[in-house]
């Protein structure tokens, strides 16, 4: 399987996103994707939410990086355990820069509230986007950014779309534990399909499956979810990662 994924042609339309619940390893509820996808270069990072490190406020555990990227949406978020008296921890300078570094600036706007143990959806392609990527039979480029790096490919021979996914060094750098990964939701034409399995693994592990079948012209949405224990500076804490794509698979 990792010749394939080697192989695999990178989907221009690719969304990461990382997200932690507020405690636990709670697992996302996949949430079926919304129709449609940007065509924008891959070049074209959008990020939204600007705010800068320093300016963090006092009282904040969870800190969350969204941008656009190519046809896809990149969030990352990181929740710091809490003090034994319930409060956030005070972050020191060199945790900052460390936050900074995982998640790059722009970074730490509020996350959106969440109860404790919620089940966090995966992000999904914005309905604002103009349409799929293309995903085209025997071309082999890939796509990455600070998050990680996503292979696929429409094996047409096969009728199939072989992917794979590897967390980024940046990333993997505070993660402390095992990653859990829930398995590929994907939907084929709005159908939904079933879900590949799931892994415990370590983090540089290289994550991949196989979506099948696939044919010419079919509509390919399909996104993961994973979580796993951080510490930033001295502060323990829990991330997850989820990422969507939505492609057209092409001859």
């Amino acid at each position: 399987m990792l010749k394939t994924v080697k192989n695999t042609t990178v989907i221009s339309a690719v969304a990461l996103a990382l997200a932690a619940p507020a405690t636990g390893t709670a697992q996302a509820a996949p949430a079926k994707p919304m129709p449609g996808s940007t065509g924008q270069s891959a070049s074209a990072a959008a990020p939204v939410h600007p705010d800068a490190a320093g300016d963090a406020p006092a009282g904040r555990r969870t800190f969350t990086s969204t941008s656009i990227r190519g046809s896809g949406r990149s969030t990352l978020r990181i929740t710091l355990d809490a003090r034994r008296d319930g409060s956030a921890p005070a972050l020191t300078s060199s945790e900052r820069k460390q936050l900074d570094f995982v998640l790059g600036k722009p970074w730490a706007v509020p996350a959106s509230a969440a109860p404790a143990g919620a089940r966090v959806p995966a992000a999904a392609p914005d309905a604002r986007r103009r349409g799929p990527a293309i995903l085209r039979c025997g071309r082999n480029p890939r796509w990455s950014d600070t998050n990680g790096t996503l292979h696929a490919r429409f094996n047409c021979l096969y009728s199939t779309i072989n992917w794979g996914f590897r967390i980024s060094r940046r990333v993997q750098s505070v993660i402390t534990g095992p990653v859990r990964e829930r398995g590929v939701s994907w939907w084929r034409n709005g159908r939904a399909m079933p879900r590949n399995a799931g892994h415990v693994v370590g983090k540089n592990y290289l994550f991949h499956g196989t979506l099948k079948p696939v044919r010419h012209d079919d509509l390919v949405q399909f996104q993961d979810y994973m979580t796993f224990p951080v510490r930033i500076g001295g502060r323990p804490g829990v991330g997850s990662l989820s990422w969507a794509a939505s492609v057209k698979a092409k001859r």
